[in-house]
């Protein structure tokens, strides 16, 4: 529901329309390989590169792509045979309480928690870049992590329809994780962000050598929890283990997406992201994925 493909795009509406009338879809869904298992993407000292189109998410929506240390089986045993195969098995830092974990019915209502890093949270007038590390015992994770928001950084006309990088077309985005000494068994020191568009890299929102990134320095302070988690030491542990690829398309009937663009963080009202709002005056709204590589850094892409 809500999900097509067509070669090597994905595309993922939030609702969809049956005799006339739209529900919503909200689809989530991930890389699956080969043998059946989730696909383990080990990113430390890589790159991952993707095209995105997402001209039509208005405030409130968010299209996102990230990386979840789910089991990657999605926890098969004898009860749950398909595992993977049906999605199973889904954590992520904001410990979410589901009816069944890792593929073993929940009985005691237990959050289940895994690192994660939100590569791309975003519609087409805010977005945000974020490591969201966990403790060793996956108890409890930085729920807040220390993200990269443009806008909220003070470049109001970086990431807008219009702006410098312009969301009203397709674009491509390229995320490196940096480490110490340059290897794949390093220590994580960087996550850096690269924007191509209409076949030229589009200048960083933060203009100097390191232009658009993350490091332990700044989490730690704009994160007060980043250090108590070990910020991006333990998300690169996590990136050099393997992680899986997630896609998503939503909204938020609770506080209306506006931690990522109301207020300090984007340009909408505090409203206008209701659901509600959203479903009468965008009911055709959907997020594109395409053309996703993912190597050694400098790679997958022309500079």
């Amino acid at each position: 529901m809500g999900v097509t493909t067509s070669g090597d795009s994905l595309t993922m509406s939030q609702y969809v329309q049956s005799d006339g009338t739209y529900s919503s879809s909200s689809p989530r869904i991930y890389l699956l390989d080969s043998d059946g298992d989730y696909a383990s993407l080990n990113l430390l000292g890589q790159e991952l590169r993707f095209d995105v189109d997402l001209s039509t998410l208005p405030c409130g929506e968010n299209g996102a792509l990230y990386l979840s240390e789910m089991d990657h089986t999605g926890g098969r045993n004898q009860y749950n045979t398909g595992a993977a195969n049906y999605g199973s098995g889904y954590c992520d830092a904001q410990c979410p309480v589901e009816t069944f974990k890792n593929g073993t019915l929940n009985t005691n209502g237990a959050g289940y928690c895994c690192n994660e890093m939100d590569v791309l949270e975003s519609n087409s007038v805010a977005s945000a870049f974020t490591p969201h590390p966990c403790a060793a015992d996956s108890s409890n994770c930085d729920k807040g992590g220390c993200g990269f928001n443009a806008y909220g950084l003070g470049y109001k006309n970086y990431w807008a329809q219009g702006g410098t990088l312009d969301t009203s077309k397709p674009f491509t985005i390229i995320t490196q994780f940096i480490t110490n000494d340059g290897t794949t068994t390093g220590t994580l020191t960087e996550i850096k962000r690269i924007y191509q568009q209409n076949g030229k890299t589009v200048p960083s929102a933060i203009s100097g050598p390191s232009g658009d990134s993350i490091n332990s320095t700044w989490c730690a302070e704009v994160d007060s929890s980043a250090n108590e988690f070990g910020s991006l030491t333990t998300m690169g542990e996590a990136l050099g283990r393997g992680m899986v690829l997630v896609f998503s398309i939503w909204n938020d009937n609770s506080q209306f997406m506006n931690w990522l663009d109301s207020g300090s963080a984007g340009p909408c009202s505090s409203t206008a992201g209701n659901p509600a709002t959203i479903q009468a005056q965008d009911p055709e709204t959907h997020v594109v994925f395409s053309n996703i590589r993912w190597g050694d850094i400098g790679t997958t892409f022309t500079s």
